[in-house]
């Protein structure tokens, strides 16, 4: 690897400060998404489950329901005398303190909350990887999968551009100011020498495609780090989620949950992958990941996973998880038509 030379960076970093600027004000300024709930499993029978959906989970406190128990809206939690009920929304990822009360009034399901969320999967878009008149050969970053991510030194993955035989790759930002070039690799792994970025900043990251010394493609992205008090938040509700002593995939689904209350596509794809490759048979799990591909714009991976899902729902006669991974395949298959979502996995 050696450093690029300081000209090459020049020259791109006008090119691509109003783009970083624009996209920068809308992460910003763009609020968190909310997500779908689940089938309720504990005290409903089975048409009940078929209707009901998961808005929180009873970690202590309840008279009723036993930690871990799943909370639909209608349901009601009651304290024991004195004290309160600890549930996690879902869709807030908070703990709450609740009396006497039914969930509804504290977590709503998504259809009835403002969704601000833009991805593939939502079937629209408000940052496009590529928008028009883009070269479609540039170098499009790839992980970390999505905008706002805990790792404050990731590796970074990016597309291969045709006959490109290096890449230079930037990262500016707040206490950060670096670059690197990478010899006929698509991947880098965040340099230890560097500083790592730091929690609640966003930084431009560039990648540039060379052909001998000469630049022949480039793109623009940017990461946001998520806060400190975030970070220690997220922490202390998995600690928490832990505590119940779940079935692995019951609490990889809790904490994909929390994932994604906060907008953190790349840590939610890695902790799915990483059970998939557990070796779990559960089609909920293989459905979340292609639905979080999708939000990182990876229609080829979401198809994938999708249609594992839906070989395992079949197994089991699982007729929701079913009817998810097919509705979740379908949209990935018209992105891909679209050339959305073709940066690869």
């Amino acid at each position: 690897m050696l450093i690029a030379p300081e000209s090459t960076a020049k020259r791109v970093k006008k090119a691509f400060k109003y783009q970083f600027v624009a996209i920068a004000s809308i992460l910003l300024f763009s609020s968190f998404s909310s997500i779908r709930g689940q089938a309720k499993s504990v005290a409903k029978s089975n048409s009940q489950e078929q209707t009901c959906k998961v808005v929180a989970k009873v970690l202590s406190g309840d008279i009723n329901w036993a930690p871990g128990s799943k909370l639909c809206q209608e349901d009601k939690v009651h304290p024991v005398n004195g004290h309160k009920v600890e549930v996690l929304c879902y869709l807030s990822a908070k703990i709450l303190q609740l009396t006497s009360s039914t969930m509804g009034e504290h977590c709503s399901p998504r259809s009835q909350r403002q969704n601000q969320n833009c991805t593939l999967r939502d079937g629209r878009t408000c940052i496009k990887p590529k928008g028009p008149g883009e070269d479609e050969n540039a170098p499009t970053l790839i992980t970390p999968y999505g905008l706002v991510i805990l790792n404050m030194s990731p590796t970074l993955s990016w597309s291969a551009t045709p006959l490109a035989t290096s890449y230079i790759v930037q990262i500016e930002g707040k206490g950060v100011s670096w670059s690197v070039e990478v010899v006929e690799k698509t991947q880098l792994p965040y340099p230890k020498e560097q500083p790592a970025m730091q929690p609640g900043n966003v930084y431009n990251v560039n990648i540039i495609a060379n052909k001998a010394d000469e630049p022949i493609a480039a793109s623009a992205s940017v990461v946001l780090i998520a806060s400190t008090d975030k970070m220690q938040q997220i922490v202390s509700i998995i600690n928490r989620l832990q505590s119940l002593n779940q079935s692995q995939d019951e609490l990889t689904i809790d904490i994909d949950r929390v994932y994604e209350a906060q907008n953190l596509v790349n840590e939610s794809i890695n902790l799915l992958k990483a059970r998939t490759e557990g070796g779990t048979k559960n089609p909920t799990i293989y459905r979340l990941l292609g639905d979080r591909y999708l939000e990182a714009y990876l229609a080829s991976a979401a198809i994938s996973a999708y249609s594992t899902a839906t070989k395992l729902a079949q197994k089991e006669n699982n007729a929701e998880e079913l009817a998810k991974a097919e509705a979740g395949a379908k949209i990935a298959e018209q992105s891909q038509k679209r050339g959305e979502g073709v940066r690869g996995s």
